[in-house]
């Protein structure tokens, strides 16, 4: 008897031969490569080699402020997690929002998302160009360099992650370890060189007003980002809901001890050299020269590229199922959600995303922007998505567990007390980055979000249903239950 014949005698709905997110490579992935899309999303070499010194120049402390992110980030972990083991969903963080919240804080937290790994991709793709030309000694390239070195990754990236799940996510995997390594030993090098020639005082510092502290952890906040991006995996991973909340897990665990080796390297670095190195001078390639060991500032360049095109590729692969979901969701057009038959990928998605990813950082170049202010405005944005994305869900985990019957009072705490915080560390960000170079990226964040609001308010007056619609997840299909049904081939959707 089948299983469907069988839920039917039970007096159950019976289960389907295909699951609303068909196409995808479904049960494909292992932990390892599930968790490999997190990690390289954090990507922890470009951050361990290019957060501190963002955080150095806010004027914050330096190793304080990273605690502190990482204490925030582990309290969103565990909210994630009464998620992540309910539900396999690619739309992550804005189906959970829905889920608790209904679907205005669906389409916010989706609207947010997409602002944060769009952006993030844009600036992890520029840096990759500017990492490899300094590699090669082109420290000021020409704008006609720049911009066919950027769509040399550009479209390198795009053919990895087209050619599907499983190819992009072992690069990834593999990518990003060789970065770590780098890292790592080019720390192990650092502490070293500078033994007995370190002050502890300027290695931790107390913090220096509450301004400095919290645009400090926003900062700080940079390094850490995307540990919660494995849930987009979920339907591709084997055993979702063990293998996606165990991914979030280690990968924050992963991505917060290298930054924190290489942030804790890098203060000691800058405490040992004399003059110490500001502005672009204090990037790690430029601290390891300060400190007798140019040789290696090249390969940290290389490790950082690395590291930057591992996250192009985890950005990617993160947005193309966000915005599949919200496709088949009928939020965005059906094309959008299409998959290759054979690859299983996203493809309309990815081509579509990799096409604003690299266009938008190409055409700043080509209008004369100034390069760091091209990338102060991309590095500012998906701090500013994210928060949004992770005070959204933090409120939504309290609602969801009781709209199921299983409220539990240490998740409350948990949930508000990373509200709260995050709210506040985003709310000062917006206002300290105002007030600096970097003011585009948070413009044009508040600009992105005002324009969601008002396609919420054209949807709920000419599109309901699809508003309505918004949450949808992975549900059983008949051969979960029964090894013996095999569905017939579907085209591609």
């Amino acid at each position: 008897m089948s299983g469907s014949r069988t839920a039917r005698r039970a007096g159950a709905a019976p289960y389907g031969a295909r699951t609303p997110l068909a196409g995808l490579d479904r049960r494909s992935l292992g932990q390892a490569e599930v968790a490999a899309q997190s990690v390289s999303l954090m990507a922890p070499c470009a951050a361990g080699a290019s957060v501190p010194l963002l955080i150095a120049q806010s004027g914050a402390a330096v190793v304080g402020s990273l605690l502190v992110a990482v204490f925030l980030a582990g309290l969103v972990a565990r909210v994630l997690t009464e998620f992540s083991s309910r539900m396999a969903a690619p739309g992550a963080l804005y189906t959970y929002a829905a889920k608790g919240l209904g679907p205005a804080a669906g389409f916010f937290t989706a609207a947010a998302m997409i602002l944060g790994y769009g952006a993030l991709a844009m600036f992890t793709l520029t840096e990759s160009a500017v990492y490899a030309l300094r590699a090669a000694g082109v420290d000021r390239p020409p704008t006609a360099v720049f911009v066919v070195t950027l769509l040399g990754f550009g479209a390198a990236s795009s053919v990895v992650l087209l050619r599907g799940i499983r190819l992009s996510a072992r690069v990834s995997l593999v990518v990003e370890a060789v970065a770590v390594a780098i890292l790592l030993i080019v720390a192990l090098v650092v502490a070293v060189s500078v033994r007995g020639q370190v002050d502890l005082s300027d290695v931790v510092v107390a913090p220096s007003g509450v301004t400095n502290f919290a645009a400090g952890v926003a900062l700080a906040t940079c390094a850490l980002i995307g540990f919660e991006s494995a849930a987009s995996l979920s339907v591709e991973a084997r055993h979702p809901l063990r293998s996606v909340p165990a991914a979030i897990r280690g990968s924050l665990v992963i991505g917060a001890v290298v930054v924190l080796i290489a942030t804790a390297a890098q203060a000691a670095g800058r405490s040992a050299v004399h003059p110490i190195p500001t502005g672009s001078n204090a990037n790690l390639d430029r601290l390891v020269q300060g400190i007798g060991a140019g040789w290696l500032a090249p390969v940290v360049d290389l490790g950082v590229v690395a590291s930057f095109l591992a996250c192009t590729l985890a950005c990617v692969t993160a947005l193309a199922r966000l915005l599949l979901s919200l496709s088949r969701e009928g939020v965005i057009s059906s094309r959008v959600g299409q998959t290759h038959l054979q690859r299983k990928t996203p493809t309309i998605a990815i081509a579509a995303s990799m096409t604003v990813i690299v266009t938008a950082p190409v055409a700043m170049a080509l209008t004369r922007v100034y390069l760091g202010s091209i990338i102060g405005a991309l590095a500012t944005a998906p701090v500013i998505g994210f928060i949004a994305s992770y005070v959204s869900v933090s409120v939504a985990a309290p609602v969801f567990l009781r709209r199921m019957g299983e409220s539990q009072a240490i998740v409350t705490a948990i949930s508000t007390m990373a509200a709260v915080a995050f709210g506040g560390i985003g709310v000062t960000f917006i206002v300290v980055i105002l007030d600096t170079d970097w003011a585009l990226g948070a413009l044009g964040a508040l600009g992105w979000f005002a324009a969601a609001a008002i396609a919420y308010v054209v949807y709920r007056v000419r599109r309901p249903a699809a508003l309505a619609g918004i949450g949808i997840h992975e549900t059983p299909t008949r051969s979960d239950l029964w090894s013996g049904h095999r569905p017939r081939s579907a085209p591609s959707r």
